[in-house]
C-alpha cells in the first residue's frame, strides 16, 4: 500500500501544481484577466485544500506504510484489510474532490478553510462546495482509520529486542504525527457533518448570525494547525535519519529529541487561536495562545540543535538525499522566524491576511515537509527498487528546486501589505515582488518533472548495493536482499521477507466497502437515488467482510511478540 500511496499522492501533486501555475500566471502582472475572479477563487480553494490533505499528509502516509514494518521488524502493518480501506478511501475522496471542478457552480471558492458563511447555500448555492465537503469527510475518514492502524502497528507488533526508544527516527516521528492524527481529524468529521447538515437539512451551526462562523474558526483551526505539524513532523523524522546517515554520527540528543516532539503534539493544539486574533475572541484568550506561539518555538529549537550537534564533526556526505535533508532544515528557519512575528499580537494584526502569512506558511508546511519527504524518496529510492537514481539528475532536482522555491515565497515577505486571496492588483509597488515570484513557480513546478523522470529510471538503472549509504538503521542492516528484512536487536531478530505481506488471500471488500461509502457521500451533492445505490454497495462491502470474518478466511497464526508496552 506504500507504493499505491506515493503514486497517487503525485497524481494529486501534479494537479494542485497545475492550480498553482494558473494562480500565479495571473498574479504575475498588474491587472491581469488571466482568470476570472470565480475560476481563481477555486483554483486557491482546491489548490490548498489537494497539496496539503490529497499530496502531503498522504506521501507521509505512504512512507509509514511500507517502512514502519520495517523498521519495527513486523511482517505487515496490523490490520492489513483496514489498511486497504484506508488507501480506497483516500483514492474515492479524491476523485470525488476532483469532480467537483465539473459540477454545476463549480468546485468549492471558500478558500482551504471553507470559512463560514462563504459555505453556506446563500453564498455557495452550487453542489460543488456539497461535493467538496463531503470529499473531505471521506479523506478524514481514511486519515482515522489508518492512523490507528500504524499506532497499533508500532504499540504491538514490534519485535523482540526494539523497545520503544531504540526505535529509528522515522518510526519514532510517525507515532508521535499518528497521535494528532487521531485527535485532529474526528474533530474535522464532526464539523463536517454540521456543515452539511446546514446545507442540507436547513441547520444553523455556523450559519447563525450569533457566533456561527466564530464557531467554525475554532472547529477548523483545532484540525488546521496540528495539521501543519502532521504533514511537518514525518518529513522531520526523514531528515533527523538522514543527516545521522550522511554525517556518520548518532543522532545528537536522542531522548530530549523524543521529548521535544511530544511537546509539539501537545502544543499544537494550544496555539491555534492564533489565527482568531482579528475575530473578536477576548483579550485573556489571545494573551494565552500569543504566549503558547511563542513557546512552541522552544521544542523546534531543540529539533535543529539536535540536526546542528549530530553534523558537528560529522563525515558529511552530500548526496541528492542529504542536499534535501539540509534544504528542509534551511527553510523550515527562515519559515519558523518569520512565524514568531505572526504570535505577537500587535504584529498579528497588521500581517494578518496579507501575503507574509502566505510566504511563512509555504516556507513551514509546504517546503520544509516538501523537502524532506523528497530526501526521503532519493534516500529510500534504492530500497524500494533495488536499483540506484542518477545522482546527477537528483542534485539537478535540489538545485531548481530549491533557487525556485525561494524566488516563489521570499519575495512574498516584502508584501506584507497585500491582502491575500485578492484576484488582481493595480499598486505598482506590488509588481516586481509577484513576478520574481511568478518567474520562480515557473522554476519549480516544472522541475519536479526531473524528480519523476529520475524515479521511473531508476527502475532501468545499475542495482543497488544492499546497503548503498552505510546506514545504520533497521530496514538497510537487516534484510539479506532488497526488499527483504529488518534487522532487530539484541540478537532477538528474525528476518522477514517481505512476500509474506502477500501470504494472506487478497479481498475484494475493502474496495467495495469504499465505492459505497464515497458514492453515498457523493449523493449529498446529487440527489437521494445516490444515496441509496451507494448504501447498498457499502452494506454489501460490510456484509462481505463480516462473512469472511465469520469463515475465518484472513485468520492467521499469531506471531512471536515482543515488547508489547511502550517504554
Amino acid at each position: 500500500m506504500g507504493i499505491l500511496y506515493l503514486v497517487t499522492s503525485f497524481y494529486f501533486a501534479f494537479l494542485a501544481g497545475i492550480l498553482a501555475f494558473l494562480m500565479r500566471t495571473q498574479l504575475a502582472f498588474p491587472s491581469e484577466t488571466f482568470l476570472q475572479p470565480p475560476q481563481y477563487n477555486e483554483a486557491v480553494t482546491m489548490h490548498g485544500l489537494i497539496m496539503v490533505l490529497w499530496f502531503l499528509s498522504p506521501l507521509g502516509i505512504a512512507f509509514a506504510n511500507y517502512f514502519v514494518p520495517l523498521q519495527i521488524g513486523a511482517s505487515d502493518v496490523a490490520f492489513a484489510r483496514l489498511n486497504a480501506t484506508s488507501y480506497w478511501m483516500y483514492l474515492f475522496s479524491g476523485i470525488a474532490a476532483f469532480v467537483s471542478f465539473f459540477v454545476p457552480g463549480g468546485s468549492p471558492a471558500s478558500g482551504w478553510t471553507n470559512y463560514s458563511p462563504l459555505t453556506s447555500l446563500q453564498f455557495s448555492p452550487g453542489s460543488g462546495e456539497t461535493l467538496g465537503a463531503a470529499a473531505l469527510i471521506v479523506l478524514a475518514a481514511s486519515n482515522t482509520v489508518g492512523t490507528v492502524n500504524i499506532l497499533v502497528t508500532i504499540l504491538w507488533h514490534r519485535a523482540q529486542g526494539v523497545t520503544f526508544f531504540k526505535l529509528p527516527m522515522f518510526t519514532m516521528f510517525t507515532f508521535w504525527t499518528m497521535l494528532q492524527f487521531l485527535w485532529a481529524f474526528p474533530s474535522l468529521i464532526a464539523g463536517l457533518i454540521m456543515l452539511e447538515a446546514d446545507r442540507l437539512l436547513g441547520t444553523s451551526f455556523f450559519t447563525s448570525t450569533s457566533g456561527g462562523s466564530i464557531l467554525w474558526d475554532h472547529v477548523w483551526w483545532f484540525f488546521g494547525h496540528p495539521e501543519v505539524y502532521i504533514v511537518l513532523l514525518p518529513a522531520f523524522g526523514i531528515v533527523a535519519g538522514i543527516i545521522a546517515t550522511f554525517s556518520g554520527r548518532p543522532v545528537y540528543a536522542r531522548k530530549p529529541l523524543f521529548a521535544a516532539v511530544g511537546v509539539v503534539v501537545l502544543l499544537s493544539y494550544m496555539v491555534y487561536g492564533h489565527h482568531m486574533f482579528l475575530t473578536g475572541i477576548n483579550l485573556t484568550e489571545r494573551e494565552i495562545f500569543t504566549i503558547n506561539t511563542e513557546t512552541i518555538s522552544v521544542p523546534f529549537g531543540v529539533l535543529m540543535l539536535s540536526f546542528i550537534g549530530t553534523l558537528y564533526k560529522g563525515a558529511i556526505r552530500l548526496t541528492t538525499p542529504m542536499l534535501f535533508a539540509l534544504g528542509s532544515v534551511v527553510i523550515f528557519v527562515i519559515g519558523g522566524l518569520s512565524g514568531v512575528f505572526n504570535s505577537s499580537l500587535a504584529l498579528d494584526i497588521a500581517l494578518r491576511g496579507t501575503y507574509f502569512v502566505v510566504a511563512h506558511f509555504h516556507y513551514v508546511m509546504v517546503g520544509a515537509s516538501e523537502f524532506g519527504l523528497f530526501a526521503g524518496i532519493y534516500y529510500w529510492l534504492p530500497k524500494m527498487t533495488g536499483r540506484m537514481y542518477s545522482e546527477t539528475l537528483g542534485k539537478t532536482h535540489f538545485i531548481l528546486s530549491f533557487v525556485g522555491f525561494n524566488m516563489i515565497f521570499f519575495p512574498m515577505f516584502y508584501l506584507e501589505d497585500m491582502p491575500r486571496r485578492i484576484v488582481t492588483y493595480n499598486v505598482a509597488a506590488w509588481a516586481l515582488p509577484n513576478f520574481i515570484a511568478t518567474v520562480g513557480a515557473y522554476i519549480f513546478i516544472p522541475s519536479q518533472i526531473l524528480l519523476v523522470y529520475n524515479m521511473i529510471m531508476t527502475l532501468r538503472g545499475p542495482a543497488a548495493p544492499a546497503n548503498p549509504w552505510n546506514a545504520k538503521d533497521r530496514e538497510w542492516t537487516g534484510g539479506l536482499e532488497h526488499g527483504m528484512g529488518n534487522g532487530l536487536g539484541n540478537g532477538a531478530s528474525h528476518s522477514i521477507s517481505h512476500t509474506t505481506h502477500e501470504a494472506t488471500p487478497l479481498s475484494s471488500r475493502p474496495i467495495i466497502l469504499c465505492l459505497g461509502f464515497a458514492v453515498s457521500m457523493a449523493g449529498l451533492a446529487f440527489g437521494l437515488p445516490m444515496v441509496i445505490v451507494g448504501l447498498a454497495i457499502l452494506s454489501w462491502g460490510v456484509g462481505g467482510w463480516a462473512w469472511d470474518d465469520y469463515k475465518g478466511k484472513f485468520r492467521l497464526p499469531e506471531e512471536p511478540e515482543g515488547e508489547r508496552w511502550p517504554f
